[in-house]
């Protein structure tokens, strides 16, 4: 039967639109020079690559990580396994880089875990073969029988081919890592290559540079990480319990905890953006509308005249969140006073209005930053 994944999306979710949208647009709009980019880069793919490879081995510190990235030697023989597999999944990064546009189906999925596993004796395999064998997770998880692997993969496949340009990419991520790794369609090297299809979905669109490391939070809080991964489901793929299980879960619980991680991460790498470009532009930075929310800031952005009267439906056609989003947003920014009913003696708010001393605010920064 096909794949067809069972969610709510609640503010946690949009909360993790926003501030990757917000992220996004200070990667876009600071310009800084090629050199620094590339150094931010490359710092950003060594601290993934070392993340994601330290939450199964735990064996190397970042420097070390870094050294056995930087070394010049490919076939080195005397490299530990944990140097291997950090190399590798720099390397599976860089493939990423060169697969944007790539399906994503079995082959895909296929040749960036072979890519991830790579080394041993013979020449690497280009696409990995899925396992033949039972496999658990230390104590937590059995995963579904060898023999049906192939269906439960094709079944992934299909829904991601279908669905990739449908739903935001936060999302998307989300459910492909989850679906992925409850799979474990090969013996090892599953939570890498789910997280690596994460990193993947996230570089299409949100993250073009290569500058979110959303690892680095789940390392900060593995017992959350795998908490959430298990969501209190029964440790066999096939039962089930009060809460549901592995075969047919609600992913709720796993969206909201990857979004959440994923908020963190992208203030992370926009914090990172603006320091690097306020030491070459200092001052620049400086923002006189430093406290509005960044909703309201980029709703405001879009609005001219600043005294146009807006309401739900204005919000939901710049944000493209529910009717009640929109409405918490409208409240949260009239009870900030950021805002206030375009008619106070109405019994029901339908429209507002930016308030009179921000109106006033407003229009004198623009008269300062564009006098014309």
């Amino acid at each position: 039967m096909p794949y067809r994944p069972r969610y709510r999306i609640t503010h946690v979710a949009l909360r993790a639109a926003e501030e990757l949208g917000a992220a996004r647009a200070i990667v876009e709009l600071l310009p800084l020079p090629l050199a620094q980019v590339r150094r931010l880069r490359r710092q950003t793919l060594i601290r993934v690559a070392h993340n994601s490879t330290w939450i199964e081995n735990r064996a190397l510190a970042l420097e070390e990580a870094a050294a056995a990235i930087d070394s010049k030697n490919a076939h080195d023989s005397t490299r530990t396994s944990a140097e291997n597999e950090v190399r590798n999944y720099f390397e599976a990064l860089r493939l990423i880089d060169d697969n944007l546009d790539a399906a994503p189906d079995e082959d895909w999925m296929r040749r960036l875990h072979a890519a991830i596993m790579r080394g041993g004796v013979g020449r690497p395999r280009e696409r990995s073969e899925y396992r033949t064998s039972t496999v658990q997770v230390g104590n937590v998880y059995i995963a579904p029988a060898a023999e049906d692997v192939p269906t439960l993969m094709a079944e992934l496949s299909a829904w991601a081919t279908e669905t990739i340009d449908t739903i935001p990419d936060y999302l998307f991520a989300a459910i492909l890592a989850y679906q992925f790794v409850t799979i474990h369609p090969f013996a090892d090297g599953n939570g890498r290559t789910c997280r690596a299809l994460a990193t993947w979905t996230l570089r299409r669109h949100y993250d073009p540079k290569g500058l979110l490391n959303v690892e680095e939070f789940y390392v900060r809080d593995l017992d959350g990480y795998y908490a959430s991964l298990q969501m209190g489901l029964p440790m066999l793929y096939y039962a089930s319990n009060e809460k549901g299980s592995r075969s047919d879960p609600d992913l709720t619980e796993w969206i909201d905890y990857f979004c959440a991680r994923l908020s963190e991460a992208a203030r992370q790498m926009r914090g990172e953006i603006e320091q690097s470009f306020r030491e070459h532009h200092p001052d620049l930075l400086d923002d006189p509308l430093v406290e509005l929310p960044d909703n309201l800031r980029r709703f405001l952005a879009g609005l001219d005249p600043l005294d146009e009267e807006f309401g739900v439906a204005q919000v939901r056609a710049r944000f493209g969140v529910t009717a009640k989003s929109a409405r918490d947003w409208l409240k949260r920014w009239s009870a900030a006073g950021y805002i206030e009913p375009a008619n106070a003696s109405a019994e029901r708010v339908r429209s507002y209005r930016v308030t009179t001393a921000w109106l006033s605010r407003l229009v004198e920064i623009a008269e300062v930053q564009d006098p014309r």
